[in-house]
């Protein structure tokens, strides 16, 4: 059911109001994630952090468990990287940037990769001639 449709309908109440707004709300969710991707990758966060914030030759930022306000005070005042400020980078920029590293999913326990278990450990520890 589209977003505008369901939003203009007359005879939605309870809970068919309350799935519309879930899915409402999870649309514009995806969407600035989206965004803030685009913005990851055109302001070149990606060159330290890696293409999901994994790290590389910076610290790993996603998924993020810093507050927003956290999350602003580190990329906007601080030593470790270049400073963006509001005038390079708006706080709404930001905040689209700060959802998308919110979205990336963590990334799965060294246990349940299967080439990192213990059936496999066997095969690095052993010598080769």
């Amino acid at each position: 059911m589209p977003v505008k449709r369901c939003m203009t309908s007359r005879w939605l109440s309870g809970p068919s109001l309350a799935l519309c707004f879930v899915v409402a709300v999870a649309q514009d969710t995806d969407e600035t994630a989206s965004a803030g991707r685009e913005l990851f990758e055109v302001n070149q966060c990606w060159q330290c952090h890696g293409y999901e914030g994994q790290g590389g030759a910076a610290v790993r930022i996603a998924p993020t468990p810093y507050p927003f306000e956290a999350f602003a005070q580190l990329v906007r005042h601080t030593n470790l990287m270049p400073a963006y400020s509001p005038n390079v980078l708006s706080d709404d920029s930001l905040r689209r940037i700060y959802a998308y590293l919110r979205s990336v999913p963590e990334p799965p326990a060294l246990e349940d990769i299967p080439e990192l278990s213990e059936s496999s450990a066997g095969i690095r520890s052993r010598s080769w001639p």
